[in-house]
């Protein structure tokens, strides 16, 4: 009968205190290093979108004082 999972899903529990049984398993300092990545990856990500933000804020209030000045200078014509 063959396995229903490859050998190298199949997970094994070490002795207390003991190193993981084979190079596939990672290491709890493994995860902890991983979780680090993907956090500071997700923070680089939100910084960069809180920038474009006040970037596309800052652009939209020029554009509204420019068009308050438009609309002074066509107010005075009439």
């Amino acid at each position: 009968m063959t396995p229903l999972f490859p050998m190298k899903w199949r997970c094994t529990v070490p002795a207390r205190g003991a190193e993981p049984a084979s190079p596939n398993v990672p290491s709890s300092q493994d995860a902890v290093e991983a979780q680090h990545a993907a956090f500071d990856a997700q923070q680089a990500e939100h910084a960069e979108l809180l920038r474009e933000l006040d970037a596309l804020e800052s652009l939209m209030l020029e554009q509204l004082k420019n068009e308050d000045e438009i609309m002074k200078k066509w107010i005075a014509m009439v």
